[in-house]
């Protein structure tokens, strides 16, 4: 049962959207998603029906995965490149209830392969005790621009010199002014103690020592080791 907010969102966390596709992504565009999760691609955001055109954001790639998307920008920048909330894969299909926006996906998303879980869905030992046990300190980020302005159209000759603009400040305006890095003297404990009280234990691969934040992304590890035998970070 859909609620009254269905598909009215912004960015939601990738475990909430694997559970219960069908409220925040629209039906024409659950296949394409799917596929892209089937690569162990996971999404972002995309399209809802107010939207003139149909556009997945993409999340982490592997090496190889995003060798093949930075050529594709450039070879094919109408498929491939900046979408709203980041980078990912468009299509120039209206969405309207009924419409076949799979079929324009479809070959675009199986030029990828395959892949194992990136960052995205993993924690390495620091990661966990910098923000997970507080043993960490603050140090000046060096990509902080303070007062960042919102690019004018009146401000450019071209659009593509807009667009390059656009994606800059979309990749600075949230960027803090200090950033967080793990600080071993702060430390109280060992890993293993602080690990044994926390939420991930049954997440842990011993063999490449990250921490998966939930089963979803867990189950996609190991599900890609089983068939790979080797991590493909």
């Amino acid at each position: 049962m859909l609620s009254e907010r269905a598909y009215q969102y912004s960015a939601v966390d990738m475990n909430f959207v694997y559970a219960n596709p069908e409220e925040f992504i629209i039906p024409e565009n659950l296949e394409a998603c799917k596929l892209l999760w089937s690569k162990n691609i996971f999404t972002v955001m995309c399209n809802n029906y107010d939207n003139d055109n149909s556009w997945i954001t993409i999340s982490k790639l592997d090496e190889s995965n995003q060798k093949l998307f930075e050529e594709l920008c450039k070879s094919n920048p109408e498929n491939f490149g900046y979408t709203w909330g980041g980078v990912g894969i468009r299509v120039p299909v209206k969405p309207e209830p009924g419409a076949d926006i799979f079929s324009a996906f479809q070959p675009l998303i199986e030029m990828f392969s395959y892949q194992d879980v990136q960052k995205d869905g993993y924690m390495t030992k620091e990661d966990f005790l910098n923000y997970e046990c507080g043993c960490y300190k603050l140090i000046p980020n060096p990509d902080f621009i303070p007062n960042i302005k919102h690019p004018s159209y009146d401000d450019y000759k071209t659009i593509e010199e807009l667009r390059e603009a656009l994606r800059f400040f979309d990749a600075h305006y949230m960027v803090p002014e200090k950033l967080r890095v793990f600080d071993a003297s702060k430390m109280e404990k060992s890993f293993e103690e602080y690990f044994a009280d926390s939420r991930f234990t049954e997440f842990y691969d011993a063999d490449n020592e990250r921490i998966y934040y939930n089963e979803m992304y867990y189950n996609a590890h190991l599900q890609y080791k089983r068939k790979c035998q080797t991590p493909n970070i």
